[in-house]
C-alpha cells in the first residue's frame, strides 16, 4: 500500500532520479562491489605477503643455524643439510635467494661456486684486513697440474707426492691464493719441527705484511689474530681453528698421519677448502678411508718417481743392495722367533680373535688386542714380543756393522751421508764405527733434547759433519739438510718408511750430482728383496735408477 504522496512506482524524487524505460541506475552498486572486491584482494595479497615473509624468515634462521655450525658452504651444501634437519621440500633456488636477499646476515665468498658465512663471523678485527700479493717463485708443471686438479675437484683433496719434489712449497702457493682472496689458512703438522719449518717458509714466500701465527710448542695462536696459523696436531685437536673471514683454506702437511680416531678431530669442517700432502696416503689400517677421504674426498693428483725423474725435479739416483748373512747362532734364533711368530699368528686366528687377512687388519687388530686384558691378550702381546726381539736381531747384528765399516770410504766420497737405523743403540753403534773409519759422524735421537737435534743436523747442514746417523726420527717431519748418500741399516716392508727416506737424498744437487741408496739386509729374512721386502718399493725404484749394484759381504765379524 501506498503511503501520502507515493504512488506504487516510487516518490518523485526516486523517479527523476530513474533512467529512461523505468529502470534503476546500477552504477554505484557497482562500483561498491568492486571496491570491496580489490580490498579483498588486497588483504589475501598482504596475507599472502606475511605468510611468504615469515617463511624466508624462518628459512633464514634456520640457514644461520647450519652456517653458524658449519661455515662457507655452498647453496647446495645448505640445502643438504636443512634437508637432513627435516626441510625436505626446500631446493637450492630456495636458499640461494635467502642467502641474496639477506646482504645483512650472510656473505659470500666470491668464488665459484660462491660459499656462505654468517656476516658475524667477520670480526671488526679482520673485516678491513689488506688482501695479501702473491710474492711466490715460479711453480714446477706438476705443481701447477696438481694445483688446477685440486681446484677443479673444489679446491678439496689429497696431493700423494713423493718425497723431495716440492710438497711444501705446493701447500704455500695455495695458502698465497686464500690470502690474496683475503681468506685465512691453518696449516697442521705432525710435530714442532715442522712447526718450525713452516713458519720459515710461509715467512720466506710471502710479503712481510702476512701475520703467520703459531699453534703448539709452547705457542697459543689462533685465526683472530694471525692471517695464517700453523699448528701442531696435538694441539689442535682442542682448539678453535676457525677462520674469520669468508672462505678459509686447511693445510694438512703429512695428511696421513690424521687418519686416526684422536688427530681426525683437527680436521675443522668450518673451513670450505682443504689440502692434503702426503708421500704415502694410503694407511695400513683403512684411516684414510675411515677419516681422510670423507674430509678432502680422496687423491687429486699423483706424483711418482718416473714423473719426478723426467721433470728434473728429484736428482737421478743409483742403487746398491748389499746382502750380509748371519751367523749360525743368529739364525737359530731368528728361526725360533718366526717359528714363534708363525704359532701365535695361527692361534690367534683359530680363537677368530683377529682376521687372517689383509695384513693391515691383522696388525690393527692385533695391536688393540695387545692394549686389553681380555682372552687372547696375552698371546697378541707374545707376537709382539717376538716379533720385536726378531726386530733387533736383525738391526744389531754384527754383520751390519763391518758392512757399513767397508763403505766408509764410499762415504768418505760422498757430499754427506744419512744412516738410518732401526734403534738407537744402533745409531750410536753406526756413529761410532764411522769415527773410527776417519769420518765426521754423530748420533741424532729422541734420547737427546730438542735443541741438541737441532744442532746436530745444523753442523750437518754446514758441512761440519760427514754422516748423521738415526733412528726413526728422520723418517718423517723433519727437514733433513742436503745429503747426496743414505744408507739403509734396518730396512722393513713398510713402503712409507723407505719411500721416506729416499727421499731425504732426493733433492735436486747444485751441481747435478746423482743420489745414491744403499740398502743393507740380512740375506734369507724378512728384509731380503727376494722374499718380498718393501712392498714392491725396491722394485720400483731399480726399474727408474742409472745403475744397480749387488753387493755381498761374506767377511765374518770376530
Amino acid at each position: 500500500m501506498s503511503g501520502p504522496g507515493q504512488t506504487a512506482t516510487g516518490t518523485p524524487a526516486q523517479r527523476e532520479q530513474r533512467p529512461p524505460g523505468g529502470r534503476r541506475s546500477t552504477g554505484r552498486s557497482l562500483a561498491h562491489v568492486t571496491s570491496v572486491r580489490r580490498a579483498l584482494w588486497r588483504a589475501a595479497g598482504a596475507s599472502n605477503g606475511q605468510r611468504e615473509r615469515r617463511r624466508r624468515v624462518t628459512a633464514a634462521h634456520e640457514i644461520a643455524a647450519v652456517l653458524d655450525v658449519e661455515p662457507g658452504r655452498t647453496p647446495v651444501e645448505v640445502r643438504d643439510a636443512l634437508r637432513r634437519r627435516g626441510r625436505v621440500s626446500i631446493t637450492t633456488a630456495d636458499v640461494a635467494r635467502v642467502l641474496a636477499g639477506s646482504p645483512g646476515r650472510f656473505r659470500a665468498d666470491g668464488r665459484s661456486p660462491p660459499r656462505w658465512w654468517p656476516a658475524h663471523h667477520l670480526e671488526a678485527s679482520v673485516r678491513a684486513a689488506p688482501r695479501i700479493p702473491s710474492t711466490l717463485p715460479r711453480l714446477y708443471t706438476w705443481q701447477q697440474e696438481a694445483i688446477d686438479a685440486w681446484r677443479r675437484r673444489g679446491c678439496r683433496g689429497v696431493v700423494e707426492a713423493v718425497t723431495g719434489t716440492g710438497k711444501t712449497l705446493l701447500g704455500v702457493a695455495a695458502a698465497s691464493d686464500e690470502l690474496v682472496a683475503g681468506g685465512q689458512v691453518a696449516i697442521l703438522v705432525p710435530t714442532t719441527e715442522l712447526l718450525v719449518q713452516w713458519r720459515h717458509v710461509l715467512e720466506r714466500h710471502l710479503p712481510p705484511s702476512t701475520s703467520v701465527g703459531l699453534l703448539g710448542g709452547g705457542h697459543h695462536g689462533d685465526l683472530g689474530r694471525h692471517d695464517a696459523l700453523v699448528a701442531v696436531v696435538n694441539s689442535a685437536r682442542d682448539a678453535d681453528l676457525r677462520p674469520r673471514r669468508p672462505g678459509g683454506l686447511l693445510v694438512a702437511d703429512e695428511c696421513h698421519r690424521y687418519g686416526t680416531d684422536g688427530n681426525q678431530t683437527a680436521l675443522d669442517v668450518r673451513f670450505p677448502r682443504r689440502l692434503g700432502l702426503s708421500a704415502t696416503y694410503a694407511r695400513p689400517d683403512d684411516g684414510h678411508l675411515a677419516w681422510l677421504t670423507p674430509y678432502f674426498g680422496g687423491t687429486c693428483f699423483r706424483m711418482g718417481y718416473r714423473r719426478a725423474l723426467a721433470d728434473g725435479v728429484t736428482a737421478r739416483f743409483a742403487v746398491t743392495l748389499m746382502g750380509v748373512d748371519l751367523t749360525v747362532e743368529e739364525r737359530a734364533v731368528y728361526d725360533e722367533l718366526t717359528f714363534e711368530m708363525s704359532r701365535l699368528r695361527a692361534q690367534l686366528i683359530a680363537g677368530s680373535q683377529v682376521p687372517a687377512d689383509p695384513v693391515s687388519a691383522f696388525f690393527a687388530a692385533l695391536t688393540q688386542l695387545a692394549r686389553r686384558d681380555r682372552e687372547g691378550s696375552a698371546t697378541a702381546r707374545g707376537y709382539l714380543r717376538a716379533m720385536q726381539e726378531r726386530r733387533h736381531l736383525l738391526a744389531e747384528t754384527p754383520a751390519k756393522t763391518h758392512a757399513l765399516l767397508s763403505l766408509a770410504p764410499a762415504l768418505a766420497a760422498a757430499d754427506r751421508a744419512i744412516v738410518f737405523t732401526q734403534s738407537i743403540a744402533a745409531a750410536k753403534t753406526a756413529a761410532d764405527t764411522l769415527l773410527r773409519a776417519g769420518l765426521r759422524a754423530e748420533a741424532t735421537h729422541s734420547g737427546l733434547d730438542r735443541a741438541t737435534r737441532r744442532a746436530v743436523l745444523a753442523r750437518f747442514a754446514a758441512g761440519e759433519l760427514d754422516v748423521v746417523s738415526a733412528p726413526q726420527i728422520l723418517d718423517e717431519g723433519v727437514d733433513v739438510p742436503a745429503a747426496d748418500t743414505a744408507v739403509i741399516m734396518a730396512t722393513s716392508r713398510s713402503r712409507r718408511q723407505m719411500v721416506q727416506r729416499m727421499g731425504r737424498i732426493l733433492r735436486p744437487k747444485p751441481d747435478g750430482r746423482p743420489a745414491h741408496f744403499i740398502v743393507v739386509f740380512a740375506r734369507g729374512t724378512t728384509e731380503d728383496p727376494a722374499l718380498g721386502a718393501h712392498e714392491g718399493f725396491l722394485e720400483e725404484i731399480t726399474q727408474l735408477a742409472d745403475r744397480v749394484t749387488t753387493l755381498a759381504v761374506d767377511v765374518p765379524v770376530s
